[in-house]
């Protein structure tokens, strides 16, 4: 069989087991926004995060995963910033002690070595640091000076502390040309792997759309990936985040898996207010929100509701509904799907004549 027809199979396969989990959904990755705070104010935000906001409590994360059963999912905390939750060290310490792996997302600039030392104390497992771009890049759409050098500080301690910390870059057009300076950066520095990404139409960045990424730019960040990723001169993995339907020719090229949105069927997540949603980056609007750890049982919310994220999408899209991609793509990633006029806000279609 030929590759492509291998590919295809293979997607077509993943794509009835996609349909499978809207009925029979199993919670792997749990994410909770325990503060919606931040020390930063990042131009691409898309959670409009500032330095005022709500944060969950100790109780809030222990009543939520005493709901979850044995097969217990990974943990995610982020915010925010979540080192800015003073109780940040006690939440690490009990979701640890009540069985669950986690792991956490952050910008670093508050971790010294001190700090990376509690981290391992406390069992974490994962840690993925946000760098976009070098120093002059990654200070303006921070919008912090000296952000860059916090970020590397922090990074520098996660590694002498024992951890292979990933490194995530959202990659616009004013960061664009920072790509092989950073990557020759990492690799000096010993990071193990890298996850470049195009910024997305969500949050923060709707306001300056002319960030975003060009379709042949685009294109031309896969290729740089694929390229990349059997570089053997620098021992690090590089390779594109879990968004977006890519296309045969790209699939599994990029990332070791193949295109599935895991938006409440695989993953499910706590907004700092409390809310049960289904994935942090998903727009904030009412009808996406399916519950509240303060009213209602985690566990049978994620059983019961969520029934929004459990459909086929695409019928009622026009663009999607006589697309030849539409089974395999499914209407692409959940976040970038705009519900109001029910369509996606990125499309395979937009930028496969550049690849």
């Amino acid at each position: 069989m030929h590759v492509k027809e291998l590919k295809r199979s293979q997607l077509e396969d993943l794509a009835r087991h996609r349909d499978h989990l809207r009925t029979s959904p199993h919670l792997r990755w749990l994410f909770f926004e325990i503060t919606n705070r931040c020390n930063l104010n990042c131009k691409h935000c898309g959670s409009n995060c500032t330095a005022a906001g709500q944060s969950l409590t100790v109780s809030d994360i222990e009543t939520t995963l005493a709901t979850v059963p044995a097969d217990k999912p990974m943990v995610c905390l982020t915010g925010g910033e979540p080192l800015l939750h003073p109780d940040f060290f006690a939440i690490a310490k009990r979701v640890r002690q009540m069985g669950f792996f986690w792991g956490m997302t952050t910008n670093a600039t508050l971790i010294t070595e001190e700090v990376a030392l509690q981290l391992k104390q406390t069992g974490m497992s994962t840690v993925s640091v946000s760098l976009d771009g070098m120093e002059e890049s990654h200070d303006a759409l921070r919008r912090h000076k000296g952000a860059w050098r916090l970020a590397l500080r922090g990074l520098q301690a996660l590694q002498k502390a024992g951890f292979e910390p990933q490194v995530t870059t959202v990659l616009h057009r004013e960061n664009f040309a920072d790509l092989d300076p950073l990557y020759n950066l990492l690799c000096e520095m010993g990071i193990t792997s890298w996850r470049p990404i195009n910024v997305e139409p969500i949050g923060r960045a709707c306001e300056a759309k002319d960030m975003l990424l060009r379709p042949d730019q685009f294109a031309r960040l896969l290729s740089y990936i694929r390229d990349k990723r059997y570089d053997r001169s620098c021992n690090m993995e590089v390779t594109f985040g879990c968004s977006h339907y890519l296309g045969v020719e790209y699939e599994r090229m990029v990332r070791d898996h193949y295109f599935l949105c895991g938006a409440g069927i695989l993953v499910a997540s706590v907004r700092s207010n409390g809310d049960i949603c289904a994935c942090l980056d998903i727009e904030n609007r009412k009808e996406l929100v399916q519950g509240n750890i303060r009213t209602d049982n985690f566990m049978d919310v994620w059983l019961n509701r969520f029934q929004i994220f459990r459909r086929d999408r695409t019928a009622g899209c026009s663009r999607c509904v006589s697309c030849p991609e539409r089974f395999v793509c499914g209407g692409d990633s959940t976040h970038t799907w705009d519900f109001e006029h029910n369509k996606p806000l990125l499309c395979f279609q937009d930028y496969q004549q550049y690849l």
